[in-house]
């Protein structure tokens, strides 16, 4: 059975995620969405530094770190996107200038307030919530200097400098992008982030609940367990959750609840050890009867603690059909889990943007949460869920690996008797 839904995976499905992935814009994304990652990170430690705070309130306030760190995701995610096109175009003369076109026309579409100090942007666009607008405006800009990629209005003979072209060359792709979000801003006098709000609304809302949560959640570990990793989905995930959680963060700072479950911070729950809650596996394995089992499981211990389980994972549970049934239902039950405690407000919804995943997860569950216990109980409920669903599945697999070793070392021992007795 395993093996027929193995090969139906093979040969179904995984093409398909390869071929999703491979799309030029797929990957033009996934990359941008990766190049935030550090600027997430700096942002960690200011977090970290606003809990120590909370102890020691003589602290210096070094949450600017935040806001102009990861707080401007949106606009670098607005540069990044065109700036890649033109890059994978082979027009590296160009990359700069689109992303600086794509950074206007952002701008641009954010419905700036004329005051009388000056002009009034909300800095939150700027940030994750403007993330899916980024890739909006980013995507449009990319598409057009993608489009004028190879346009001149020179010939390849001209005493020109290629700077000085380039300056031209560009004005067409410059001007119409910049027409575009003028007109759609001023024009029509549409907010361009009401109007992506209103369009992602269903994605957002299905991702938001109890369904949402399980299904996302079961999508990518069973592709997990088939050998792709979670990674692939990090364009789909990502900017959902940095953009709850900035909510979140608002949402708080104005004095209100936090109200995005599937938030950033969402996965320190789930997957404790790495993506399929293994940790209670690697601890299992340092007591195996199988020597194979015993020596994964310490080469493993410490990297699962900081969430790094890839080589446990493709060495014991990739088509493991023992280890299926558990795989499913820590899937299945600890993002309802997850969810239904949040709801319940046994747990706080995370609303602080932490991104040091590899992290042991009471400390990311702590300070995401802004220092709440029931969210670290949470985290241990969940280990313990996963260390009952895998203890006799694990204990299966290792009775069989443990057999195979012994009549594999039952058979060396008769081939060295045979070659004895031929001597």
């Amino acid at each position: 059975m395993m093996q027929k839904m193995q090969a139906w995976v093979e040969a179904r499905l995984v093409p398909v995620v390869n071929k999703i992935t491979s799309l030029y814009w797929f990957s033009i994304i996934a990359n941008a969405v990766l190049f935030l990652v550090p600027f997430s990170m700096a942002n960690a430690i200011s977090a970290l530094w606003g809990l120590l705070r909370k102890f020691i309130p003589s602290l210096i306030d070094i949450s600017a770190l935040g806001t102009y760190s990861f707080g401007l995701s949106g606009l670098f995610m607005a540069f990044t996107i065109p700036h890649d096109v033109m890059v994978k175009e082979n027009r590296r003369d160009r990359a700069l200038i689109a992303g600086f076109t794509s950074i206007g026309t952002y701008m641009l579409c954010m419905k700036a307030v004329t005051v009388e100090e000056g002009t009034l942007f909300q800095i939150q666009r700027f940030g994750a919530a403007g993330m899916f607008t980024a890739m909006a405006v980013g995507v449009v800009v990319g598409l057009v200097f993608k489009k004028l990629a190879h346009f001149s209005f020179f010939g390849e003979d001209s005493v020109i400098p290629d700077f000085v072209k380039n300056w031209f060359d560009n004005i067409f792709a410059i001007v119409f992008c910049l027409l575009l979000g003028f007109i759609f801003s001023y024009g029509l006098k549409l907010d361009l982030f009401s109007v992506i709000t209103i369009i992602m609304s269903p994605v957002t809302y299905f991702a938001q609940s109890i369904f949402g949560v399980i299904f996302l959640s079961f999508v990518m570990d069973i592709f997990y367990f088939f050998g792709v990793s979670g990674w692939v989905w990090t364009p789909i995930t990502m900017t959902i959750q940095k953009a709850a959680i900035a909510e979140n963060a608002a949402l708080m700072e104005a004095g209100k609840a936090a109200k995005n479950i599937y938030a950033y911070g969402f996965s320190r729950y789930q997957h404790i050890g790495g993506e399929g809650a293994t940790l209670p596996l690697a601890i299992y394995m340092l007591r195996a009867k199988s020597k194979k089992y015993r020596m994964l499981g310490k080469a493993t211990l410490i990297p699962s603690i900081f969430n790094i389980n890839e080589p446990l994972v493709y060495g014991m549970v990739v088509c493991n059909p023992f280890l299926f049934i558990p795989w499913v239902l820590v899937s299945i039950i600890h993002a309802a889990n997850v969810y239904i405690w949040m709801k319940l407000g046994w747990a706080q919804i995370p609303y602080v943007n932490f991104d040091m995943n590899n992290l042991p997860n009471v400390i990311s569950a702590y300070v995401q949460s802004g220092g709440n216990i029931g969210n670290v109980l949470l985290v241990i409920v969940n280990f313990i869920i996963a260390a009952i669903l895998y203890y006799p599945f694990f204990k299966a697999a290792d009775n069989y690996e443990y057999k195979k070793e012994l009549a594999r070392e039952e058979e060396k021992k008769l081939k060295e008797q045979e070659k004895l007795a031929a001597a």
